[in-house]
């Protein structure tokens, strides 16, 4: 227990650390100080410095929307469209939590990249985004693989991108979105991405070529 204690601990300091001051600029002594460890510790729990990065990275995906969890609702027996409005209301609470370091270390790491942006995003974004691509796909139609399926799965996810990199403190057009409740936002999100896929299979379904009675 006392090691797990000390592992959440290094966590916590380390993602505050690397949220206020980047990748490049938090030292390994910074982190020790403030935790209230040593270095050995560090390496014991992640084996190095960029160890201990590597795992704030994925505890950062987690914290928006675990991979188990968007498996678990990608294959669930739920209605399509329902599927893609509990993504978006998990991640729309997740990214308007202001107490949280989760969303500045991310906006640091999309802004100036570390050496392990390639890989974060190979184990954990890729899948993610295929599990999105089906639920949109079951949602509109469209096939794996076709252009106008990663199209729509972009559509969807801009405005959350969007605020993943805003920093909620700077004065900017959409500061005043990090200040509303999060149903609100979600609503208008959820209203939002569905009348866009709806519009799409509208265009598609318009542009067949109507059959030949004979």
């Amino acid at each position: 227990m006392d090691g797990e204690t000390t592992r959440a601990r290094i966590l916590e300091t380390a993602g505050q650390l690397f949220a206020e001051r980047g990748y490049a600029d938090t030292t390994s002594k910074a982190i020790c100080e403030r935790a209230r460890c040593n270095m050995a510790a560090v390496n014991y729990h992640f084996g190095s410095r960029d160890g201990l990065y590597l795992a704030l990275l994925k505890e950062v995906h987690k914290h928006l929307v675990s991979l188990d969890y968007l498996a678990r609702l990608a294959h669930s027996a739920q209605p399509p469209r329902r599927k893609l409005e509990a993504f978006l209301d998990g991640l729309t609470t997740s990214l308007l939590n202001a107490d949280s370091w989760h969303i500045r270390l991310w906006a640091r790491e999309v802004l100036a990249p570390s050496p392990h942006l390639a890989s974060i995003v190979e184990a954990e974004a890729l899948p993610k985004f295929g599990l999105i691509s089906a639920i949109i796909g079951e949602i509109t139609g469209l096939p794996a693989g076709d252009p106008a399926l990663t199209r729509c799965v972009l559509s969807v996810m801009a405005p959350c991108m969007m605020l993943l990199i805003v920093h909620r403190d700077m004065n900017s057009p959409i500061q005043a979105l990090f200040r509303q409740p999060a149903p609100d936002l979600a609503t208008h999100l959820k209203t939002y991405a569905l009348a866009g896929l709806d519009a799409v299979v509208a265009a598609r379904a318009a542009r067949r070529p109507a059959r030949k009675t004979r």
